[in-house]
């Protein structure tokens, strides 16, 4: 039985290890969400630069695609309650006593990292926008990460935890 090239893609990526964040965002309102995203990563170290990846079959695509500002909190170990809720649609919304300033953006309270960014560039790219931010301001915290590996919730300590 052959395995079709999406599902092999799929599987390849899916033994990648990843960290898990949450991105939050402002709709045209000014009403904040928030989103799981493991598609984080480094761009530049001057100036400050990260990008991440959103489908664009997302249910909140608009208030993410369209933010000039955004926060990222990367997810502790004890997040993966926080990284399901944020995964799904009909739980994004932020809720205040959640959320905590950062520059001026909302971030998750806790987690081990948390960034306030300004959107520095958009690509197309297939059916993923990739949005690329500068970093305005970081915490970080210490402690052991959640990670996400073949579909499934783990961590992983570092040397000093």
């Amino acid at each position: 039985m052959e395995i079709d090239p999406e599902q092999q893609y799929r599987r390849a990526m899916g033994a990648f290890t990843t960290g898990v964040t949450v991105v939050t965002a402002a709709d045209a309102k000014g009403a904040w969400s928030g989103m799981t995203v493991n598609s984080l990563a480094s761009v530049s170290l001057a100036p400050r630069l990260l990008l991440w990846c959103l489908g664009s079959r997302s249910a909140r695509y608009a208030p993410f695609a369209e933010a000039d500002v955004w926060g990222v909190t990367v997810l502790g170990a004890d997040g993966e309650a926080t990284a399901r809720r944020f995964a799904r649609a009909a739980t994004q919304d932020l809720r205040s006593e959640e959320a905590e300033t950062l520059a001026g953006v909302k971030v998750l309270r806790g987690g081990l990292a948390q960034l306030a960014c300004r959107t520095h560039d958009r690509k197309q790219a297939g059916d993923h926008l990739i949005i690329i931010g500068e970093v305005l301001d970081v915490r970080v915290r210490d402690g052991a990460a959640l990670t996400f590996f073949r579909s499934g919730y783990g961590e992983i300590a570092g040397p000093a935890d």
